[in-house]
């Protein structure tokens, strides 16, 4: 008996972490008294994610946001951020698990902001930090048998297995256009469009786009207006382990955003942190025993679902969502809408036997009262892939990451339309579950049918395995497919009957 250990895909390892928020906001003296909280985003920002002897470790801070409606006439709307640090670490259980980073996502459970004072915020809440690690299982599988009377079904496992996953952190720099003094900057967010990437042997070379746009309300007015500019990025990072060959997986995450003003009449400078996200995924095969059985003796076979990692349907580059609804108050004035993303997971479809990817989102409504009081209007919805597939969630691994792209808001009297553009960028891969042996005991010989029958005869269906009729009589395989005149000259021999017959089964016991 021979044996070698294979590297199979596992599944995945999640966990749920509460991270709470006590903390303060202070408003500068440049910026004008707090007359109503309008509005507070708290969103993860991780510096370090790490998976590595059996534990993860995760290092960030919670972002902050806060728009507030100042004292001043009109409806005169502001930003003030506040960063909250985080540590976490997390002990997994007993197992094997891709070293490097986790896939990382979150959500808001609950958040309390008020004004204490006219340039003091306090803000209490809590955010459900979802940390996922994929499990590697290591199986010892038969690859080959010999000697009394084994017969063996072997088979080429072919998939896809992940060799190295980096992360590492960088920063760009562009001009933006916006007008002068008095402009009040809310809102500088991004995508990163990849472009093309290059392995060779350590090395991974990068090529994409940052997308950024800034949302700002000029000075004296109350409209915000967002300005949008785009970057080159061409990133090179030392990967130990890279091969040539290596498909590479990688989009990147805007971390944070920086505004200076321009030297005379320049326009500002815009100072982008970002962190690169890259997979290298190698193509692996194995050969292993499917089945076995001896034609002397008894036999047990110990089998395995090995499972291995294979390409699906292509994820689209962009998904469209919308949704209609009315105003809680018709005569308000809608000035802007940001839009916050949940992560994107199988479920179970509509129909019986299908898998629906899903995830959840919000849109945020800053809406202007006719009386100028500035309210927002929250509402939820669901974005999807446009196509639900066969199967069951377990069937898939998604490794992918999705940004907000766009968002277009109309209002049609009372209704408010939304659309929100979201770019996704990854893998959506399939999980083959695949019959191997992992080990094979014999027991008591056979008796002796030598006075027996010399052969059976056996009505075959079209599309009976060879192998399985020949391991019910405990003959050879080879023998049967000869007396039958099948082709034998294969490897392996030929394996289905192509239409009903009636067989001979030679040597049978």
């Amino acid at each position: 008996m021979f044996k070698d250990t294979v590297t199979a895909y596992g599944g995945r390892w999640e966990t749920r972490l509460e991270l709470p928020v006590e903390t303060e906001v202070l408003i500068p003296d440049y910026l004008p008294a707090v007359f109503k909280i309008v509005k507070c985003l708290v969103e993860p920002v991780l510096m370090q994610n790490h998976t590595a002897a059996a534990k993860w470790q995760g290092e960030g801070y919670l972002r902050c946001t806060v728009y507030y409606q100042s004292d001043e006439a009109g409806a005169q709307l502001y930003r003030i951020e506040q960063k909250f640090p985080f540590e976490k670490s997390v002990d997994l259980p007993e197992g094997r698990y891709q070293q490097g980073p986790a896939l990382v996502s979150g959500e808001t459970e609950y958040v309390n902001c008020r004004a204490i004072s006219e340039h003091r915020i306090d803000l209490r809440g809590a955010y459900a930090l979802n940390v996922a690690v994929q499990v590697v299982d290591q199986l010892e599988l038969v690859t080959s048998l010999a000697d009394c009377g084994i017969e063996q079904r072997t088979r080429v496992m072919n998939g896809l297995s992940c060799a190295v996953v980096e992360e590492k952190t960088f920063t760009a720099e562009s001009r933006i256009a916006m007008p002068g003094g008095g402009t009040v900057v809310l809102d500088i967010s991004g995508v990163f469009l990849p472009d093309s990437a290059t392995v060779v042997a350590g090395q991974l070379n990068c090529q994409g786009t940052l997308r950024m746009q800034a949302i700002y309300r000029a000075a004296g007015t109350e409209e915000l207006v967002c300005r949008q500019t785009e970057i080159s990025v061409r990133q090179t990072l030392d990967v130990a382990g890279a091969a040539e060959g290596d498909e590479c997986l990688f989009w990147g995450e805007i971390l944070a955003c920086t505004l200076e003003a321009g030297e005379g009449a320049a326009d500002p400078v815009l100072t982008v942190t970002w962190k690169l996200h890259a997979e290298l995924w190698r193509a692996v095969q194995y050969i292993a025993v499917s089945d076995a059985y001896s034609t002397l003796c008894q036999t047990q076979v110990e089998q395995v679902a090995c499972r291995l990692l294979a390409p699906t349907a292509d994820l689209p580059r962009t998904v469209q969502a919308e949704f209609s609804d009315d105003l809680p108050d018709p005569e308000a004035d809608v000035l802007g809408c940001f839009v916050t993303l949940g992560a994107l997971a199988a479920q179970p479809g509509d129909d019986s036997g299908s898998v629906l990817f899903a995830g959840k989102a919000t849109a945020h409504l800053i809406c202007a009262d006719p009386r100028g009081e500035l309210t927002c209007y929250d509402r939820a919805f669901t974005w999807r892939l446009p196509q639900p597939l066969p199967g069951t969630p377990a069937d898939y691994c998604l490794r992918a990451s999705a940004t907000v792209g766009k968002v277009i808001s109309t209002r049609a009297g009372g209704s408010l339309r939304v659309e929100v553009e979201i770019c996704l960028d990854g893998w959506l891969l399939a999980v083959q579950a695949l019959p191997a042996v992992q080990d094979v005991a014999l027991g008591e010989e056979f008796p002796d049918k030598s006075d027996g029958p010399a052969l059976y005869l056996y009505y075959a269906s079209a599309g009976e395995c060879i192998f399985d009729i020949a391991k019910r009589y405990h003959a050879r395989a080879k023998d049967l497919a000869a007396a039958n005149h099948l082709d034998d000259t294969g490897t392996p021999l030929q394996e289905m009957t192509t239409e009903k017959a009636c067989l001979l089964i030679p040597a049978a016991l």
